[in-house]
C-alpha cells in the first residue's frame, strides 16, 4: 500500500476527515488544495497543498487553483510517461477525491444572476474527468457520499479494473448531470417556457441539443409556446409523416401519442380525408402533421374542427395566413428530415437508452399463405405497417391503399384491439370487406385471424413467430385470406 498519492478537493467536508484518516493510515501520501489542505491539516494529518505542484496557491479570488498542466499532468500520466514522473521524483495520483460546488443552491436564482455562476465548480469535474480517463491507473471518487465505500475498497485491496471503471463510468455521469443543470439554467430565455407538465400540478422544462434538430430547430408561425404534452404528440405525429410512403401527400392526425387516423392522397387535402375517415371524433383537440406543402384547399376543408397544432415542411403565404387568425392554434414549420440517434426515456432511478425504431416497406415480402396477395393489397400492406409502428402495443390497424379505417390502440390482448379496430371503423359507416389488416406482433392464436375473417378482412400483415404460426396460417388459408409475414415486431410502450 505504499507509495500512493492521492488528491483531494471538497467543498462538502462530509467523510472528509474518515478519508483523510484511513488513507493516511494506510501509508498514502495526500495533496489537497486550498479550504480541503486547511481542514486536513487541522485534524492533525500530514498533508501537502498543491501548490508544491502547481506553484500557486490561488488565482482569481479562490477561482483557480488546480488548472494547471503539472497537477493534470499527475493525474493523466499513463504508461512510459507515468514511469518517467516516478523516475524523476515527480507526483502521480492513485486517487482523486472531489466534491463540487453545490450548484443546487441556485434553484429560484434568474439565469443572469451574477452569483449564479458562481457555484459552477470548474476545477473539480475537469480533475474528475482527468482521473475518470485514466482509469487504469486513477481512481476517481466524486461526491462526499462516495467517500467511504471508496476507502473500504482500497483498505480490502479490492481496487482492481473492474471496481475502477465502474467508479469512472459513475463519474461521467454525474458530470454530465452537472453540466447539464448548469445549461438548464443558463438557457432560461432562449428555449421555450412549459407552464407545466403533463398535468398541472407537474412543473417541467424543454431542453434542447446541440446542434439544434427537430423541434429545436422549428418555426412557430403562429399561437402559443407548445406545452409538455404538444410535444410528446408533435414527435410521434411528425415521426409517422416523415415514414409514410414517398410519392404522394401524406397527413397524420395524432392524439394522446397514437393515430386517430393516417392516409395518403393526390392533394393534401385528399391526404387529409383519408385519414380524417378512420375517426372523426378523437382528432379534435389532436395534432395534424403533413409531410408535404399546406394548401389553401386543405385550411379550407379544416373549418369548424379544432386542432392544438398543425405540422408541415412548409406552408402556402394565402394557407398560413388563414392559419394564423386561429390565435390558439400553434403552427410549425419544421425541417423534413428527423433525428435517427438514440432514444432515452427515463426509468425510476435512471434511463433507458434504445437505437430508434425505423421501418421500411414491403419491398420483399414473405406471402405465407396459399393465395398471394394482390398489388392494391400489397400497397395497403405497406402503409399499414408504417402507421402500426407508431400505434402504442398492442396495434392493430385496419384500411386500404390509401390510409386507415380503424385503429385499436393500447389493449392488453391483440384480439381486444381488434375489437377495437373494428369497432372504430364501423362506427365511420365503412365497410371492411376487402380491407387490410396489420398487426405489430404475431398473433397467438387463430381467433385474430378468424375475427377478421368473420369483418371480411381479405389480408394481413404482420411479424410472424409464434409457436402457434402454422395454426394461424391454417387459419388464413381456410378463409381464403392472404398473409404475409414481415419477420420484424414493431412494439411501441
Amino acid at each position: 500500500m505504499a507509495d500512493k498519492t492521492a488528491l483531494i478537493s471538497a467543498w462538502n467536508k462530509k467523510n472528509l476527515d474518515k478519508l483523510a484518516t484511513g488513507l493516511s493510515g494506510l501509508g498514502w501520501k495526500i495533496y489537497a488544495s486550498g479550504g480541503t489542505a486547511e481542514h486536513i491539516e487541522k485534524t492533525g494529518i500530514d498533508v501537502i497543498p498543491t501548490e508544491e505542484i502547481t506553484g500557486i496557491s490561488s488565482l482569481l479570488g479562490g477561482r483557480v487553483k488546480t488548472l494547471h498542466p503539472e497537477l493534470h499532468a499527475s493525474i493523466l500520466a499513463a504508461g512510459e510517461d507515468r514511469a518517467d514522473r516516478i523516475r524523476e521524483g515527480k507526483p502521480v495520483f492513485d486517487l482523486v477525491a472531489v466534491d463540487f460546488y453545490p450548484f443546487e443552491k441556485t434553484v429560484g436564482m434568474e439565469a443572469d444572476d451574477p452569483e449564479l455562476v458562481e457555484f459552477i465548480d470548474i476545477g473539480g469535474p475537469t480533475m474528475a474527468r482527468a482521473a475518470a480517463k485514466n482509469w487504469r491507473h486513477v481512481i476517481s471518487a466524486v461526491g462526499c457520499d462516495v467517500f467511504p465505500e471508496v476507502l473500504e475498497v482500497i483498505s480490502k485491496g479490492a481496487d482492481d479494473e473492474e471496481f475502477r471503471r465502474m467508479i469512472a463510468s459513475r463519474t461521467f455521469d454525474i458530470t454530465s448531470r452537472y453540466d447539464l443543470d448548469i445549461s438548464l439554467s443558463m438557457e432560461r430565455g432562449f428555449v421555450p417556457e412549459l407552464r407545466y407538465g403533463e398535468n398541472p400540478h407537474q412543473s417541467a422544462v424543454v431542453h434542447f441539443t446541440w446542434p439544434r434538430r427537430g423541434f429545436g430547430s422549428a418555426e412557430i408561425l403562429g399561437g402559443k409556446n407548445l406545452s409538455y404534452n404538444n410535444y410528446l404528440d408533435a414527435t410521434a405525429a411528425w415521426d409517422l409523416a416523415l415514414e409514410m410512403p414517398e410519392g404522394s401527400p401524406s397527413a397524420v392526425l395524432m392524439k394522446h401519442g397514437n393515430p386517430c387516423g393516417a392516409g395518403r392522397g393526390n392533394t393534401p387535402k385528399a391526404a387529409f380525408d383519408n385519414a380524417f375517415r378512420a375517426d372523426s371524433v378523437s382528432p379534435y383537440g389532436g395534432i395534424l402533421a403533413m409531410n408535404c406543402n399546406v394548401d389553401m384547399e386543405l385550411v379550407a376543408g379544416l373549418k369548424g374542427m379544432f386542432l392544438e397544432i398543425v405540422m408541415a415542411p412548409s406552408f402556402d403565404s394565402d394557407a398560413l395566413l388563414r392559419l394564423q387568425k386561429r390565435k390558439k392554434l400553434r403552427i410549425l414549420r419544421l425541417p423534413d428530415g428527423t433525428e435517427n440517434g438514440r432514444q432515452v426515456r427515463s426509468i425510476n432511478g435512471g434511463f433507458l437508452y434504445q437505437d430508434t425504431d425505423p421501418v421500411s416497406g414491403l419491398e420483399e415480402v414473405n406471402v405465407v399463405s396459399l393465395r398471394q396477395p394482390s398489388k392494391q393489397e400489397l400497397d395497403a400492406m405497406d402503409i399499414l405497417w408504417r402507421v402500426c409502428r407508431s400505434v402504442k402495443s398492442n396495434a392493430i390497424v385496419i384500411g386500404d391503399s390509401m390510409g386507415t379505417l380503424g385503429v385499436g390502440a393500447g389493449q392488453m390482448s391483440r384480439i381486444e384491439s381488434l375489437d377495437l379496430a373494428v369497432r372504430k371503423a364501423k362506427r365511420e359507416g365503412h365497410s371492411l370487406a376487402g380491407a387490410v389488416l396489420a398487426s405489430d406482433g404475431f398473433f397467438p392464436f387463430r381467433d385474430g385471424p378468424d375475427k377478421a375473417a368473420e369483418e371480411g378482412i381479405a389480408a394481413i400483415v404482420q411479424p410472424g413467430g409464434s409457436i402457434r404460426d402454422e395454426e394461424v396460417i391454417d387459419a388464413v388459408n381456410k378463409h381464403g385470406m392472404t398473409m404475409v409475414f414481415t419477420g420484424t415486431r414493431h412494439f411501441r410502450h
